[in-house]
This record gives structure tokens, C-alpha cells and sequence, in this order.
């Protein structure tokens, strides 16, 4: 109830106080990921908790290991009781459950799921302390200078500390030596266990040319982001940029900062935007709007509904007057009237398959949803 409590109270201090959306303490770079120039920066250097863009170095190492025949995709790992006593967002598995690499990769990407950063550490290394120690050793591999990993996850600790630069540097790398498993970042929504969960970071259905990569957030961070995003140049050629901005007050913030400083450096960098095959409706859009608005804030809402679920099921029923009652609720359920099926859908595909079945005939500019187009370049303020 105390976790629960803390969250509502943060609803009222920061979404509710329109004075708050001034509050912004932002520490951002962006670069061209062509040459490496810095295209704007600001605080880069600034030491800042890094929340779940920690689950970065945590997507790297296990990338590493199945680029090293150390783990495949369809390796499974036991879910431990540490990793069932994690701070949501999680998966609530079980503890003794098993789960593939593969869909601790998905978790990771899209629900932020801590209890899988503990999963995929203890089963890598031995113990999350072990790993910890192996995305220390590969941070300063990467030349990340100012950045202490404590925990896998992002959960708060004072001591893990990063910096927008060293994120830069991070992001960048995975690119670079990953660029198939990168593609894992593009996923909107995967199916786990026959639910859907939907990817946390909205500015892949609002930013032209999105792939990725990773959001946060714990309440010393407030919203942070690494992102990606690739458009084709004047010449056809494509030009891609990366981002990282930290300290957003709330993620529509954090969203309406980095799509301003993308789109002033793709702007630099003379990039056109994409144009689709089919012009979207007025109606299409307005789905794509109203999609946006409901899983705003997605980070801390998923949170809380989480916490407010009851931790033992509910008792059977021991009377024919409660079954009685209960048939007429599930027939009341079956009365209601159907919805007509959105047309903005989200593929479940997996990048990863559609790339290693076809490698030679990737879209690289596939990152909107079909039917989307924007003649210009235009920030989408939710």
C-alpha cells in the first residue's frame, strides 16, 4: 500500500501542478551518426541516475553473449527469488519458472521488466554482483569514463550514475556492433503469455524515422531517453542520428525536447522526410492521437496497475446463489456491443526473424506505421 501510496502522490505533485512542466532539468547530446559530430549538447557531462537506460548495457551484454555461442535465443533461465522480489514494471513470473533468452530480450525492450534484468544477470554470470562487474569492465571498454553500474536494472542506488555523453557513447556502440539485434528496439508490441505489451517508448509512432532505443525513469531521474532515429538525405543516402536526453519532467516533455533537437540536427543534416505509399486519414490520424494520449505516462501507469493487483486469487465460489450470480455477470460481459477493429495496427513480427530470413531486403525506413505519412517535418506534441 505504501508503494501505491507513493505513486498516486507523485501523480499530484508532478502530472497534476502545471507548474511542474516548467521544471525541466534536462542534460542532453545529439550526434550525427554518419561523421560523430556533436550536432548539440548541453550538461553532457553532468552526472545523472540512469534509470532503465541501464537495461542498455544490460541488452549489450546479452547480445555479446550470443554473438560469443555462449547463450541462443531459445536458451532458458530460472527466475530466482531475487528477481521476484524486484520493484515493478516486471513480469511477475514465478520464482522456478523458466524463460527464453529471447523474451527476456522483448521484456526488456518494451516493459522495462526489472525482474528480467535479474533473470538474464544471475543467468549469465552467476549473481547480479558478477554482472554488474562485466557492464563496469565493458563501460570502460567503451570509453564510457563517468558511468558505475550497481544493478542490471536501473532500480535506484546513489552510486550508479551516468552521464548523457556516456549513454551517447553506449547507444552508439550497441548500434555499431549489433546492428541486427538492434532491430529488436523497433518493437512496438510483443505477445507474452497471450497479453500484449506495448514498447514504452511512444516516439516510435510520433517521430518520423524512429527505431529506437530505450526510455526511463525512477523519481530521482525523473524521464530519460536514448533514441535513434533514421531519414534519407538529399543525395538518397540515409542519415541517421542518435539522442539522449535526461531529466524530463514528465515523459511528454521528455518527448517534446528530443524531437525539437532531432529535428533541428536532421534539419542541418538537409534530410527529407519519408513519404508512405498511402496517404493516412484524417481519421487514421486521429486514432494514432487518441493511442498516444491513453498510454501516456505508460512507465509509471503500468506501475501502478501493477501494484494495485491482488497477490493471492480470488476464493472460489462455495454456493450455487454466488455461481448464480456470477453467470449473469459473464452474460452481461457477452452483450456488449463489439467494437469495429482499428485500422492503425502494430505488427508482432519478429525484426529479428524478418532479418535473418531475408538479410539482403531490409526496409530501412519502416519505422512508421503503415499508411503514415508526413510531408514535413513537424513536431507531434501529445
Amino acid at each position: 500500500m505504501k508503494k501505491i501510496f507513493n505513486f498516486f502522490i507523485f501523480f499530484i505533485l508532478v502530472f497534476i501542478n502545471p507548474s511542474n512542466a516548467r521544471a525541466n532539468n534536462f542534460a542532453y547530446m545529439i550526434v550525427d551518426g554518419q561523421s560523430g559530430k556533436v550536432m548539440a549538447s548541453h550538461r553532457a557531462d553532468e552526472l545523472r541516475p540512469p534509470a532503465s537506460l541501464t537495461k542498455i548495457m544490460t541488452l549489450y551484454l546479452i547480445f555479446e553473449a550470443i554473438q560469443n555461442g555462449k547463450i541462443n535465443l531459445t536458451t532458458r533461465f530460472s527466475v530466482s527469488k531475487r528477481a521476484t522480489q524486484q520493484e515493478p514494471c516486471n513480469l511477475w513470473l514465478k520464482m522456478g519458472a523458466t524463460i527464453s533468452v529471447k523474451d527476456i530480450i522483448y521484456a526488456l525492450v518494451t516493459r522495462s521488466a526489472n525482474d528480467m534484468s535479474i533473470t538474464i544477470a544471475e543467468g549469465l554470470s552467476g549473481s547480479v554482483e558478477k554482472f554488474c562487474d562485466l557492464m563496469n569492465q565493458k563501460a570502460k571498454e567503451l570509453g564510457m569514463t563517468r558511468t558505475k553500474f550497481y544493478n542490471p536494472t536501473g532500480l535506484p542506488d546513489r552510486r550508479q550514475v551516468t552521464t548523457a555523453k556516456d549513454m551517447m557513447t553506449l547507444a552508439r556502440a550497441l548500434h555499431k556492433n549489433f546492428p541486427k539485434e538492434y532491430a529488436y528496439f523497433k518493437t512496438k508490441t510483443f505477445s507474452f503469455n497471450g497479453k500484449p505489451i506495448r514498447n514504452h517508448n511512444r516516439m516510435l509512432n510520433s517521430f518520423t524515422g524512429m527505431d529506437g532505443i530505450k526510455t526511463g525513469f525512477t523519481f530521482a531521474s525523473r524521464f530519460n531517453i536514448s533514441v535513434s532515429a533514421q531519414r534519407i538525405g538529399a543525395n538518397g543516402q540515409p542519415i541517421r542520428v542518435f539522442g539522449v536526453v535526461l531529466g524530463g519532467q514528465t515523459s511528454v516533455s521528455r518527448d517534446k525536447k528530443t524531437a525539437e533537437l532531432m529535428e533541428k540536427a536532421f534539419n542541418k543534416l538537409h534530410a527529407t522526410p519519408r513519404m508512405q505509399e498511402v496517404v493516412a486519414t484524417t481519421s487514421d490520424i486521429a486514432k494514432i492521437d487518441q493511442i498516444d494520449r491513453l498510454v501516456d505516462e505508460t512507465e509509471v501507469n503500468d506501475c501502478v496497475q501493477e501494484l494495485s493487483k491482488p497477490t493471492q486469487p480470488s476464493p472460489k465460489l462455495n454456493n450455487r446463489r454466488s455461481r448464480k450470480k456470477s453467470k449473469v455477470k459473464v452474460e452481461q460481459v457477452k452483450d456488449l456491443p463489439m467494437t469495429e477493429p482499428s485500422q492503425v495496427s502494430v505488427s508482432l513480427r519478429d525484426p529479428i526473424d524478418e532479418i535473418l530470413n531475408n538479410p539482403l531486403n531490409i526496409d530501412i525506413n519502416r519505422a512508421l506505421p503503415a499508411g503514415w505519412v508526413k510531408a514535413k517535418p513537424q513536431l507531434k506534441i501529445s
